[in-house]
C-alpha cells in the first residue's frame, strides 16, 4: 500500500543534473554491487535499479571530486553545503579538522558510509522526479541492458534463458498502479484511453521499455503503459517509448 512521503526537493536538481548528464553520456554502472544489481534486475522491487544508479553515480563523482579538488574543499566554508545536507537528513558527521596532515579527501573516505547514507536519502527525491521522464528511462534502461548482458554468466541459471536474458516475471499490482497513474491511463504510443471509463473494449498492457529479449530488466523503471494493439505491433529489435505528456492545464 502506498503512503505519503515527505520530499522537500531542496537543491535536489544539482543531483538530478549529475544523473541525467551521466545517462546522456551513456555512463555504465561501475564500482557497484553485482549481487544487488542481479537481485533487483530479476525481480521487481521498490528500491529500483535507478536508486542504485543514483547512489553509486553520486559516490563515484564526489569521491573523484574530493580527490582532485581537496585543496578547494579545505577552504573555510567549502563544506558548509554538506554539513547542511547531513543535518537536514539527521545524519551525524564530524566536521573537517583544519590541521597538518589532514586533507579533505581523507575526510571523505573516512566518512564515505555517511555519504552513501545521505545519497540513499536524496535518491528518493531524485527518483520521484526522474521516474516521470520516460525518455530518460529509455536511455537509462539501455545502460541497464548493457550491464545485464555483461553479467549474464553470473546470474542464477533459474533466472535467465539459454541466451542469457532475464526470464519474465509477473508484474506486481503496485508497479501496474504506479505506471498506470504516471502514464495517465493512456497508451504512451497512440494515446488510447485505457481507463475503461470511456471505452470498455480497450485492453491495457504493461510493456517493458527495453524488451527482456534485448537484456531488459524486471524493474519498475522499465515498464510503461500501452494498448494491446501497440504492444503487439512492437518488435524486439529496438526499445521505444513516447515523449508526449498531458499539460497541467
Amino acid at each position: 500500500m502506498s503512503e505519503l512521503q515527505k520530499y522537500n526537493f531542496d537543491r535536489i536538481y544539482g543531483l538530478i543534473d549529475l544523473i541525467e548528464g551521466n545517462v546522456n553520456a551513456e555512463t555504465a554502472f561501475w564500482n557497484f554491487s553485482y549481487d544487488y544489481f542481479i537481485e533487483h534486475s530479476v525481480k521487481f522491487q521498490k528500491e529500483t535499479l535507478l536508486h542504485q544508479y543514483i547512489v553509486i553515480t553520486a559516490l563515484n563523482n564526489y569521491r573523484r571530486d574530493f580527490r582532485k579538488s581537496t585543496d578547494w574543499y579545505e577552504e573555510e566554508g567549502a563544506l558548509d553545503f554538506w554539513y547542511e545536507k547531513f543535518q537536514e537528513n539527521n545524519i551525524s558527521i564530524p566536521k573537517y579538522k583544519f590541521k597538518k596532515g589532514y586533507d579533505a579527501y581523507k575526510w571523505f573516505l573516512r566518512h564515505e558510509k555517511k555519504f552513501e547514507q545521505l545519497y540513499e536519502n536524496l535518491a528518493n527525491d531524485a527518483f520521484y522526479i526522474l521516474f516521470n521522464n520516460r525518455n530518460f528511462l529509455l536511455k537509462f534502461n539501455k545502460i541497464v541492458a548493457e550491464s545485464v548482458s555483461d553479467l549474464s554468466s553470473k546470474y542464477p541459471k533459474k533466472d535467465v534463458t539459454q541466451k542469457g536474458t532475464i526470464k519474465r516475471k509477473n508484474i506486481p499490482t503496485w508497479v501496474k498502479n504506479a505506471v498506470f497513474h504516471r502514464d495517465k491511463g493512456r497508451c504512451v504510443f497512440c494515446n488510447t484511453d485505457l481507463t475503461n471509463l470511456v471505452n470498455t473494449l480497450t485492453v491495457k498492457n504493461f510493456d517493458h521499455i527495453v524488451p527482456l529479449d534485448l537484456y531488459g530488466a524486471n524493474d519498475p523503471c522499465n515498464i510503461q503503459l500501452s494498448c494491446e494493439k501497440c504492444n503487439k505491433s512492437k518488435s524486439n529489435k529496438e526499445p521505444d517509448t513516447s515523449d508526449k505528456y498531458y499539460t497541467w492545464w
